[in-house]
């Protein structure tokens, strides 16, 4: 069966994968080009960050530089309903809307600057936990939010250590964060966040 059960623009129906620059139709290959190109974009976005405000405009930046060699749309906000098995992300018409008040909200609190390891875990975990319910792309929402994050880490003198976090236990405590308790993410985030 497909990876995406719902047919939208996006998709290659016949393939059952998403639509690609590499041409690419197998769903295997599809994900280890991916990781490959997605993994290559990190370790330049670590020795060069892109540079921005931490708002939504930044994220999509990120997007766009881990995912741009993938896909067309990288750094596109989503134009299709998505959910993952029993979750169900933000309807795409008010991902901006909802956006909005975190990326404020974040800098109310002036960007978690001068919060110590638990209270900047637990900020953290807040607003990784809302980000993933708005999930405003296609695709991609969890590595470019890990990226983000990790910027907004280091803008505070912290590195999270994320490749240290399995995929799946990331997953349930995202799923959990979804269902309103951050309290995996945030002790995710404190076990593998490092003072610089």
């Amino acid at each position: 069966m497909p990876k995406y059960a719902n047919l939208d623009h996006y998709l290659d129906a016949d393939a059952g994968v998403l639509k690609n620059k590499l041409g690419i139709r197998d769903e295997a290959l599809l994900a280890t080009a991916e990781a490959d190109y997605v993994a290559a974009r990190s370790y330049e976005l670590a020795q060069n960050p892109i540079a921005g405000r931490f708002d939504l405009a930044h994220l999509q930046a990120i997007h766009r530089h881990l995912f741009g060699d993938v896909y067309d749309w990288a750094g596109a906000l989503r134009d299709v309903d998505i959910s993952k098995g029993q979750s169900y992300f933000a309807h795409y018409r008010y991902i901006e809307s909802s956006a909005a008040p975190l990326f404020e909200q974040l800098a109310k609190e002036n960007y978690l600057a001068g919060l110590d390891e638990e209270a900047f875990s637990e900020r953290a975990a807040y607003f990784l936990g809302e980000w993933n319910a708005l999930h405003p792309f296609r695709d991609g929402n969890g590595r470019a939010l890990r990226e983000f994050l990790g910027l907004l880490a280091k803008r505070n003198e912290y590195f999270i250590l994320w490749t240290d976090i399995t995929q799946e236990v990331m997953t349930q405590a995202a799923i959990a964060a979804f269902r309103g308790d951050p309290s995996l993410l945030r002790g995710l985030i404190r076990a593998h966040l490092i003072r610089l």
